[in-house]
């Protein structure tokens, strides 16, 4: 083998007496190389130094859901499991809440939802004790009911109307000096809640009450306010079964009237959504005979239309 230089320049390498140019251009530079699955590289007579980026990926397929927690776990480092432990607290708690919410304390309130299905005694509402020394016998029974309002928060429920009770006994023991005003009381949950009770001489009415019992809606039923209480059907029935027990017990007179407290003064009470409703009740009384009279005047009236009634039969 020998070298030569062709005519064009080129060096000429003789190989088994046949020429074959060499290409003396200078070398060219090499930028990016891209090598996969090797160690080791060598180009050329130098030794090349290569940054390699290599990327593990692992398959993972078909792994049960509790391995594959248990795979991602290992491979966190130490902030990111403390992440998770913290993540996993946090929701254990709201499931916590949620169930305790939702569950327990709706079969507390079940529990105590309410002691009878529509009358609740002082005591069932855990009012405080008072003793009444004034008492109705004088006018017994009486012909006499007047409805008025409380202009309070409503309630739905027992819990609630009890505390509510409580609230407007605690108000006008402490505002002033006595006992709840009203003999009975009816919640916009529906039942009856005793006030002052039966033949009790009530503080509602000034100059009927000793004529008359009294009974308060729970709430504020004026129209014209933003929001309003609205008297429900249930509200209403409730009232009558009272009325019913009443004549029953004899304190009422089976011929009782009902007025609203408007009626008999200058007040807004009961509020135009109940004075509605109580004026197509079967014992209002539209003729409004009580007004402007004395409980000693009306009794009289009362006896001698009974007189007159009997004489001429």
């Amino acid at each position: 083998m020998s070298l030569g230089r062709s005519s064009c320049g080129s060096e000429v390498m003789m190989l088994d007496d046949q020429a074959i140019a060499v290409d003396d251009r200078p070398p060219g530079t090499i930028d990016n190389i891209n090598v996969t699955q090797s160690s080791r590289v060598h180009i050329g007579p130098k030794f090349v130094s290569i940054t390699q980026n290599v990327d593990k990926t692992k398959v993972v397929k078909d792994l049960p859901f509790h391995l594959y927690i248990w795979d991602v776990a290992k491979s966190m480092n130490k902030s990111e499991k403390m992440c998770c432990v913290a993540a996993l607290l946090v929701l254990v708690v709201c499931v916590f809440l949620v169930i305790y919410f939702t569950v327990i304390v709706k079969n507390v309130e079940k529990e105590i939802e309410s002691p009878h299905e529509w009358f609740i005694d002082k005591e069932m509402w855990l009012a405080i004790k008072r003793n009444y020394t004034e008492k109705n016998d004088d006018f017994n029974p009486l012909r006499l009911v007047i409805i008025a309002h409380t202009v309070s928060q409503e309630c739905f429920n027992f819990k609630d109307c009890a505390a509510e009770l409580r609230t407007i006994q605690s108000y006008f023991l402490k505002n002033y000096q006595y006992d709840i005003p009203y003999n009975f009381l009816i919640g916009n949950d529906g039942r009856v809640y005793e006030g002052r009770g039966w033949n009790i001489v009530g503080a509602h009415t000034f100059t009927y009450n000793r004529c008359s019992m009294g009974l308060a809606f729970i709430g504020d039923y004026r129209e014209g306010l933003p929001a309003y209480s609205k008297v429900s059907q249930l509200q209403q029935e409730r009232a009558q079964m009272l009325f019913k027990q009443g004549v029953e017990l004899g304190y009422l007179h089976p011929d009782f009237l009902v007025v609203g407290a408007m009626d008999l003064q200058i007040t807004y009470s009961p509020g135009a959504n109940l004075y509605k409703a109580i004026q197509t009740w079967p014992q209002y009384d539209h003729e409004n005979v009580y007004y402007n009279r004395s409980c000693e005047e009306v009794q009289k009236m009362f006896r001698d239309k009974e007189l007159k009634s009997t004489t001429t039969i």
